[in-house]
């Protein structure tokens, strides 16, 4: 109802003024509670902080096409970016380069340092940028390439004939010195730009990595794929790929691994006995009845395995050695690229009655072998989630990280490790590589297949060059100098999945098979090297209400799985109930499940200082037809008016 007099109008304009200051005060407390303030406090700012950007840049450089992004996390550059494709834009590849400008806010745009994005790869469309910085690690810049399907080009629909694949770009390049580096040379002045003339390799590296994904197209989350610094975590829809890239200062006696530090600290004390401190430490965590709780105290060789634990390693192997003949037997890409199609119901064909009774043989013997590996397994756990072991020292049944913690492990050369050893997960790999500057009079190297690791989904393949775009030398022996170290720790996923149902599952003896999964990182912890992820899986099980027509159905469940990248293993935290899917298609799953997984995540959210956000920069407005209004650097109040 209207007010009715002037005195109750006067009151009413009094309550939304304080409403409108109320409204203040909450954003501000807000902002004390999560360490930073909203982009809505402060809409506009004074015009004296306020610099348009056609007074600080020439004219010349918007005619060639800089595409600007905005500031950098320590606000001294601004940075933009430049797209080429030629004359004919039909049969003509992309090349794009990223630009750092040094910013003042009473003088121009400075040009310090450039690079190449995505060099020796053939792009054929016009890409989704996004620039990302660490929280704590400003020595490098990491930027993210995905390629569209809107373009019309001749070009992009030769080559993207497949629409069940998208091709991911990376580049990781060094950051341009703070403050002038005595290594680099030429100095930047105001008419000289950093290309790479020097031989300084702390600040003239670049590494760049493609690979595909295919559907259901794993998620974007920089905000969990950089929340460690100097690692990011790259879903490859095989596999999660921890990668770890830091600066070796090549000293005797100092090691930069940061991926899988408990395997390197018992490499160093594989040929040394165990101390009763750590014997005892490792043997309180695990069952009375596990044959691996009390060790000898003063023996260095492997502990003898009980005829149970013997059987379940040979049955862990065979199953490892399956899959890898599998992998290399007919299939081929081109058939595990048909088995995860974008329709479930194109998946699972109609059985003949010969199919059928064939089915229903192996799926009556796998839930049998389920039954028999499962419930020993279970029974010795005293109800821990941890996975089955598959080795005789790789996991124990009560805890993964105490086994990898007690097991010797075989050392490593300095340059690269790529074996499974006796104290490794068969679900992880591991691969460290040196590099550094080419030696006068060596022939140059092609890091990009030299070591030999093709298939990406045992580890991405990474040209590591510098500044002119010239390779690395791969350091194959102990050496002094500097050198840029590459880390991988791989975790694969179908061999993850297998492990988890036949271990953890309560319907593992109605499982069939799996014909689809998502991965989405839940939560990510640098504190403890811990990643949280769930793993939705499109599966055929069988039903407990009709057991004599044994047909099996198609249901939906997702895993819950934390990993450890100290020491690679994996534990099971949840494992979902079956829910089975009736008339719905898998891109209305995968849509659900999403959703799920965004309400997981807004549960767990805890709200981080300024200092531990990552500084994320994209070009999606140019996509979307439009442009930035202001290039913000909040953390100093400063706007580029665009």
């Amino acid at each position: 109802m209207a007010p009715s007099s002037k005195s109750e109008k006067d009151d009413s304009k009094h309550k939304a003024q304080r409403k409108h200051k109320d409204h203040v005060v909450k954003l501000l407390m807000r902002g004390k509670l999560s360490g930073q303030f909203s982009q809505r406090l402060f809409r506009k700012l004074p015009p004296r902080v306020c610099v348009p950007l056609k007074n600080i840049v020439s004219e010349e450089f918007l005619r060639a096409g800089h595409i600007f992004l905005g500031f950098t996390k320590c606000g001294r550059y601004v940075l933009s970016y430049t797209s080429d494709c030629g004359e004919d834009d039909d049969f003509s590849f992309y090349t794009y380069h990223l630009y750092w400008w040094e910013f003042n806010l009473h003088s121009r745009l400075k040009q310090v340092h450039h690079v190449r994005l995505f060099a020796g790869e053939e792009i054929y469309s016009d890409l989704y940028l996004t620039v990302c910085e660490w929280p704590n690690d400003h020595s490098k810049i990491v930027i993210f390439g995905f390629n569209t399907r809107s373009s019309n080009s001749v070009l992009m629909n030769l080559m993207m004939s497949d629409e069940n694949n998208r091709d991911i770009y990376i580049t990781i390049a060094s950051m341009p010195p703070p403050k002038p580096c005595s290594v680099c040379c030429p100095v930047p002045s105001a008419t000289t730009i950093r290309t790479g003339s020097g031989e300084c390799l702390e600040h003239g590296y670049v590494l760049n990595s493609r690979y595909q994904v295919v559907y259901p197209f794993p998620t974007f989350q920089p905000a969990f794929q950089l929340k460690k610094d100097q690692v990011i975590l790259l879903n490859t829809s095989y596999s999660l790929v921890a990668c770890g890239i830091s600066l070796c200062p090549g000293k005797q006696g100092q090691s930069s691994q940061i991926l899988y530090t408990k395997r390197a600290a018992l490499s160093g004390q594989a040929s040394a006995s165990f101390s009763p401190t750590s014997s005892s430490a490792s043997s309180s965590s695990l069952p009375q009845s596990s044959p691996v709780s009390q060790p000898p105290p003063s023996r260095p060789a492997p502990l003898p395995s009980s005829p149970s634990q013997s059987q379940a390693a040979a049955r862990a192997r065979e199953f490892a050695a399956d899959l890898f003949r599998r992998a290399q037997g007919g299939a081929g890409k081109e058939k595990e690229v048909e088995r995860r199609t974008a329709d479930a119901g194109e998946k699972e064909a109609v059985p003949t009655p010969v199919e059928t009774r064939r089915e229903e043989q192996d799926c009556r013997e796998r839930r049998e072998e389920g039954r028999r590996t499962s419930l020993p397994q279970a029974s010795t756990s005293g109800g821990s989630h941890s996975l089955p072991p598959c080795s005789e020292q790789v996991m124990s049944p009560a805890s993964s990280s105490s086994s990898s913690s007690s097991s010797p492990s075989s050392p490593s050369t300095p340059s690269s490790s790529q074996e499974v050893g006796p104290c490794e997960p068969g679900y992880v790999n591991y691969s460290c590589l040196h590099y550094r500057l080419q030696q006068p009079g060596a022939a140059e190297q092609n890091t990009g297949g030299a070591a030999g690791y093709e298939d990406d989904k045992v580890q991405l393949p990474f040209t590591v060059t510098d500044l002119k775009g010239r390779n690395l030398q791969l350091v194959t022996e102990p050496h002094n100098g500097q050198s840029v170290c590459v880390e991988q720790l791989t975790l694969d996923f179908e061999y993850l999945i297998n492990e988890v149902i036949r271990s953890d599952a309560a319907w593992a003896p109605q499982f069939c098979s799996f014909s689809d999964y998502d991965v989405v990182i839940l939560e990510v912890c640098p504190e403890t090297n811990t990643v949280m992820i769930n793993i939705g899986l499109l599966l055929l099980a069988f039903s407990t209400l009709d057991e004599e027509h044994c047909r099996p159905n198609t249901y939906h469940s997702n895993l819950q799985v934390s990993w450890d990248l100290n020491t690679g293993a994996c534990c099971t935290v949840g494992v979902g109930d079956l829910t089975e899917v009736k008339g719905q298609t898998s891109g209305s799953v995968w849509s659900s499940y999403r959703k799920s997984c965004v309400n997981t995540v807004m549960k767990w959210l805890v709200p981080e200082s300024s200092s531990r956000y990552i500084n994320r920069m994209t070009n999606e407005a140019l996509h979307k037809g439009s442009s930035l209004q202001v290039l913000a650097d909040s953390d100093r109040c400063t706007w580029i008016v665009l």
